[in-house]
Protein backbone atom coordinates (compact mmCIF):
# COMPACT_ATOMS: atom_id res chain seq x y z
CA UNK A 1 0.00 0.00 0.00
CA UNK A 2 1.36 3.80 -0.75
CA UNK A 3 1.93 6.30 1.37
CA UNK A 4 -0.83 8.33 0.29
CA UNK A 5 -3.11 5.73 0.02
CA UNK A 6 -2.40 4.63 3.84
CA UNK A 7 -2.73 8.11 4.76
CA UNK A 8 -6.11 8.32 3.39
CA UNK A 9 -7.69 5.28 4.67
CA UNK A 10 -6.22 6.74 8.41
CA UNK A 11 -8.12 10.30 7.81
CA UNK A 12 -11.17 8.50 6.79
CA UNK A 13 -10.80 6.13 10.35
CA UNK A 14 -9.95 9.42 12.11
CA UNK A 15 -13.44 11.16 11.22
CA UNK A 16 -15.64 7.96 11.64
CA UNK A 17 -14.22 7.98 15.21
CA UNK A 18 -14.51 12.11 15.58
CA UNK A 19 -18.29 11.92 14.75
CA UNK A 20 -18.87 8.65 16.68
CA UNK A 21 -20.85 9.37 20.23
CA UNK A 22 -19.61 7.10 22.37
CA UNK A 23 -22.48 7.23 24.77
CA UNK A 24 -24.72 5.98 22.16
CA UNK A 25 -22.69 2.72 22.84
CA UNK A 26 -23.65 2.52 26.70
CA UNK A 27 -19.92 1.60 27.67
CA UNK A 28 -21.27 2.28 31.54
CA UNK A 29 -23.50 -1.02 30.66
CA UNK A 30 -20.50 -3.30 30.25
CA UNK A 31 -18.75 -4.89 33.23
CA UNK A 32 -16.37 -7.14 33.83
CA UNK A 33 -16.53 -11.13 34.14
CA UNK A 34 -15.72 -11.00 38.12
CA UNK A 35 -18.56 -8.53 38.17
CA UNK A 36 -21.29 -11.17 36.97
CA UNK A 37 -23.72 -12.66 39.49
CA UNK A 38 -26.53 -14.76 38.15
CA UNK A 39 -29.23 -14.91 40.00
CA UNK A 40 -30.55 -18.60 40.58
CA UNK A 41 -34.12 -19.73 41.61
CA UNK A 42 -34.78 -23.08 43.24
CA UNK A 43 -38.39 -23.87 43.96
CA UNK A 44 -38.87 -26.05 46.51
CA UNK A 45 -42.42 -26.97 47.34
CA UNK A 46 -46.03 -26.04 46.26
CA UNK A 47 -48.66 -27.38 49.19
CA UNK A 48 -52.09 -26.99 49.70
CA UNK A 49 -52.77 -27.83 53.45
CA UNK A 50 -56.59 -28.55 54.64
CA UNK A 51 -56.60 -27.44 58.37
CA UNK A 52 -57.75 -30.80 59.34
CA UNK A 53 -54.90 -32.27 57.93
CA UNK A 54 -52.14 -30.12 60.36
CA UNK A 55 -54.45 -30.02 63.60
CA UNK A 56 -56.13 -32.33 65.68
CA UNK A 57 -59.04 -30.32 66.29
CA UNK A 58 -61.74 -30.95 68.91
CA UNK A 59 -64.72 -32.96 67.79
CA UNK A 60 -68.32 -30.99 68.06
CA UNK A 61 -70.78 -29.50 65.59
CA UNK A 62 -70.68 -27.81 62.58
CA UNK A 63 -71.59 -24.70 63.98
CA UNK A 64 -69.42 -24.41 67.16
CA UNK A 65 -67.61 -21.39 67.12
CA UNK A 66 -63.73 -20.53 68.43
CA UNK A 67 -63.59 -18.09 71.05
CA UNK A 68 -59.94 -18.55 71.90
CA UNK A 69 -57.71 -15.63 71.04
CA UNK A 70 -55.55 -18.56 69.03
CA UNK A 71 -55.43 -22.20 68.86
CA UNK A 72 -53.65 -23.43 71.07
CA UNK A 73 -53.03 -27.55 69.58
CA UNK A 74 -49.29 -28.30 68.34
CA UNK A 75 -49.20 -28.10 64.47
CA UNK A 76 -47.84 -30.91 63.04
CA UNK A 77 -44.32 -29.68 61.22
CA UNK A 78 -44.61 -29.78 57.45
CA UNK A 79 -41.56 -31.37 55.88
CA UNK A 80 -40.00 -30.35 52.52
CA UNK A 81 -37.09 -32.64 51.41
CA UNK A 82 -33.81 -30.20 50.11
CA UNK A 83 -32.05 -33.05 48.17
CA UNK A 84 -32.32 -31.22 45.28
CA UNK A 85 -30.42 -27.99 46.61
CA UNK A 86 -27.34 -28.41 45.58
CA UNK A 87 -24.85 -25.09 45.47
CA UNK A 88 -21.39 -23.83 46.92
CA UNK A 89 -22.03 -21.85 49.64
CA UNK A 90 -18.60 -20.11 49.56
CA UNK A 91 -20.17 -19.14 45.95
CA UNK A 92 -23.50 -17.97 47.55
CA UNK A 93 -22.80 -14.06 48.90
CA UNK A 94 -26.62 -13.97 49.77
CA UNK A 95 -30.15 -16.25 50.04
CA UNK A 96 -33.43 -15.44 50.16
CA UNK A 97 -36.25 -17.44 51.14
CA UNK A 98 -39.29 -16.70 49.21
CA UNK A 99 -43.02 -17.66 50.36
CA UNK A 100 -46.28 -16.91 48.93
CA UNK A 101 -49.22 -17.74 50.62
CA UNK A 102 -52.93 -17.96 50.26
CA UNK A 103 -55.07 -18.04 53.57
CA UNK A 104 -58.49 -19.37 53.02
CA UNK A 105 -58.68 -20.05 56.42
CA UNK A 106 -60.87 -17.86 58.62
CA UNK A 107 -58.52 -17.30 61.32
CA UNK A 108 -55.09 -15.37 60.86
CA UNK A 109 -51.82 -17.11 60.74
CA UNK A 110 -48.01 -17.09 61.27
CA UNK A 111 -45.73 -19.42 59.51
CA UNK A 112 -42.58 -20.54 61.07
CA UNK A 113 -39.64 -22.14 59.15
CA UNK A 114 -36.95 -24.37 61.33
CA UNK A 115 -33.62 -26.24 59.52
CA UNK A 116 -30.80 -27.78 61.08
CA UNK A 117 -31.10 -26.31 64.19
CA UNK A 118 -30.84 -22.72 62.86
CA UNK A 119 -33.15 -19.98 64.91
CA UNK A 120 -36.54 -20.27 63.76
CA UNK A 121 -38.03 -17.97 61.11
CA UNK A 122 -41.26 -16.55 61.90
CA UNK A 123 -43.59 -14.44 59.70
CA UNK A 124 -45.79 -11.94 60.96
CA UNK A 125 -48.98 -12.63 61.92
CA UNK A 126 -50.41 -12.77 58.40
CA UNK A 127 -54.64 -11.81 57.87
CA UNK A 128 -57.20 -13.96 58.06
CA UNK A 129 -59.02 -14.56 55.01
CA UNK A 130 -62.48 -12.08 54.72
CA UNK A 131 -65.66 -13.72 55.48
CA UNK A 132 -69.54 -12.64 55.67
CA UNK A 133 -71.92 -12.88 57.98
CA UNK A 134 -72.59 -16.70 58.13
CA UNK A 135 -68.44 -17.24 58.90
CA UNK A 136 -68.18 -18.40 55.56
CA UNK A 137 -65.17 -17.53 53.40
CA UNK A 138 -65.59 -15.29 50.65
CA UNK A 139 -62.08 -13.78 49.89
CA UNK A 140 -58.71 -15.69 50.64
CA UNK A 141 -55.74 -13.37 51.82
CA UNK A 142 -52.95 -13.60 49.74
CA UNK A 143 -48.81 -12.45 50.85
CA UNK A 144 -45.60 -12.15 49.53
CA UNK A 145 -42.56 -12.10 51.57
CA UNK A 146 -38.90 -12.83 51.09
CA UNK A 147 -36.39 -13.49 53.86
CA UNK A 148 -32.94 -13.02 53.55
CA UNK A 149 -30.85 -15.39 55.34
CA UNK A 150 -27.10 -14.49 57.17
CA UNK A 151 -24.52 -16.29 56.35
CA UNK A 152 -24.06 -18.73 59.20
CA UNK A 153 -28.01 -19.65 58.11
CA UNK A 154 -26.88 -20.23 54.59
CA UNK A 155 -24.42 -22.48 55.44
CA UNK A 156 -26.68 -24.29 57.75
CA UNK A 157 -29.09 -24.75 55.19
CA UNK A 158 -26.79 -26.41 52.96
CA UNK A 159 -26.15 -29.23 55.18
CA UNK A 160 -29.81 -29.38 56.33
CA UNK A 161 -31.93 -32.60 54.68
CA UNK A 162 -35.15 -30.73 55.14
CA UNK A 163 -36.85 -28.10 56.30
CA UNK A 164 -40.11 -27.80 58.76
CA UNK A 165 -43.16 -25.46 58.49
CA UNK A 166 -45.69 -25.36 61.48
CA UNK A 167 -48.67 -22.80 60.67
CA UNK A 168 -50.16 -20.86 63.96
CA UNK A 169 -53.80 -20.24 63.75
CA UNK A 170 -55.23 -16.82 65.48
CA UNK A 171 -58.52 -15.02 65.83
CA UNK A 172 -59.31 -13.11 62.79
CA UNK A 173 -59.53 -9.37 63.89
CA UNK A 174 -63.67 -9.59 62.80
CA UNK A 175 -66.30 -12.31 62.35
CA UNK A 176 -67.33 -15.45 64.28
CA UNK A 177 -65.14 -19.18 63.36
CA UNK A 178 -67.16 -22.14 62.87
CA UNK A 179 -65.33 -25.09 63.54
CA UNK A 180 -67.42 -26.48 59.94
CA UNK A 181 -65.52 -23.32 57.92
CA UNK A 182 -62.63 -24.27 60.06
CA UNK A 183 -62.16 -27.54 59.46
CA UNK A 184 -62.59 -27.68 55.95
CA UNK A 185 -60.64 -24.45 54.68
CA UNK A 186 -56.98 -24.81 53.71
CA UNK A 187 -53.93 -22.64 53.35
CA UNK A 188 -51.41 -22.32 50.20
CA UNK A 189 -47.69 -22.63 50.09
CA UNK A 190 -45.44 -21.69 47.27
CA UNK A 191 -41.89 -21.66 48.96
CA UNK A 192 -38.32 -21.21 46.99
CA UNK A 193 -34.90 -19.49 47.10
CA UNK A 194 -33.37 -17.09 45.33
CA UNK A 195 -29.78 -16.51 45.70
CA UNK A 196 -27.22 -14.82 43.35
CA UNK A 197 -24.49 -16.70 42.65
CA UNK A 198 -20.66 -14.96 42.66
CA UNK A 199 -19.01 -17.12 39.63
CA UNK A 200 -15.60 -16.44 40.19
CA UNK A 201 -15.44 -18.44 43.76
CA UNK A 202 -17.30 -21.31 41.90
CA UNK A 203 -14.25 -24.25 41.91
CA UNK A 204 -15.35 -27.07 39.58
Amino acid sequence: MSKNLFLLFSSIILLILASCNLSDFQTDKLVKPKDLSPVVYLPVAVGNYIVKDFYTLPPGPANLPFVLPSISFVPIPISYSLDQLNFVPTAVDSMFIVVKTVNETPMKLQYTFEFNGAPPIKSDILQSAKLNSSGDVIEPAKDSIEYKLNAQEIIELGSSPSIDLYITLFQPDMGTVFSGVLKSSKVSFKIGFRAPINMVKIKL
